[in-house]
């Protein structure tokens, strides 16, 4: 039975950790009625909280709450030396102490607190509120804590979705700021279709032929591009110089 207890209470608290930002250590408030209940029953408080938890548990209470203690009388003398024994956070209120009730609501909107409660009253209004745990002696000597009730359970949903829509609009931010530091590329954008223009001819086929060295030349008279073959003249002699000249080469 003890080992089904335990696994509630890692799940409940595990729903408070995730959702509403608790953290070890639990910070447990008790008020003068839960204390006077443990008192009556011989429970050490801090002794069984841990137990309970199985993590490490601080309980603290308030000044308002020891003030309001110590005014219910003789019967509660023993309570309020108990209340004085745990951590005194300050509430703020010292100069006006408020009820322990009062006091209480007042500290749960400032931190996480796990609320120790014997008061129906009390207990009703943290059933209600989103992020506060509710723990209480059940008839008056087993510590219990209560499940998360549908109003808690909502807040958290709503959370969830609001936390998710914060993280996409981080990220875009944050792929943004990349792009614009150059630590990533951008993301091709679609581009839109050019429109053809009409393409200029090329400008080598616009150049003119070059000229060969030494290489046949161009008749301009005749047709174009018609080659004339160079041709040597000969030049006729007459019989009589030829004789003169070939008798001459016989002297």
């Amino acid at each position: 039975m003890k080992i089904t207890k335990h696994k509630k209470t890692r799940k409940y608290m595990s729903f408070y950790m995730n959702n509403f930002g608790f953290r070890e250590p639990l910070l447990v408030l008790i008020d003068g009625s839960f204390c006077h209940s443990a008192y009556k029953v011989r429970l050490q408080i801090e002794e069984q909280l841990k137990k309970y938890f199985q993590c490490e548990v601080k309980p603290i209470v308030t000044a308002c709450i020891i003030t309001e203690t110590d005014n219910l009388g003789g019967g509660f003398i023993a309570t309020s030396q108990l209340l004085k024994k745990f951590l005194v956070h300050r509430c703020g209120h010292e100069k006006r102490p408020l009820d322990g009730s009062a006091c209480i609501k007042a500290m749960t909107k400032t931190c996480h607190y796990i609320v120790a409660t014997q008061d129906r009253a009390l207990q009703d209004w943290v059933r209600g509120q989103p992020g506060i745990p509710l723990f209480y002696l059940h008839n008056g000597s087993v510590p219990t804590m209560v499940q998360p009730s549908e109003a808690q359970r909502q807040a958290a949903t709503d959370g969830q979705k609001s936390r998710v829509g914060i993280r996409e609009l981080d990220q875009t931010t944050i792929q943004a700021l990349k792009v614009k530091e150059g630590l990533v590329p951008a993301e091709p954008t679609a581009r839109k279709p050019k429109k053809k223009k009409p393409k200029n001819p090329n400008p080598l086929s616009c150049k003119k032929s070059k000229k060969k060295k030494n290489g046949p030349r161009h008749d301009t008279a005749g047709e174009r591009g018609v080659v004339k073959k160079k041709t040597r003249k000969r030049i006729k002699l007459p019989k009589h110089v030829i004789e003169h000249l070939k008798g001459g080469s016989g002297v």
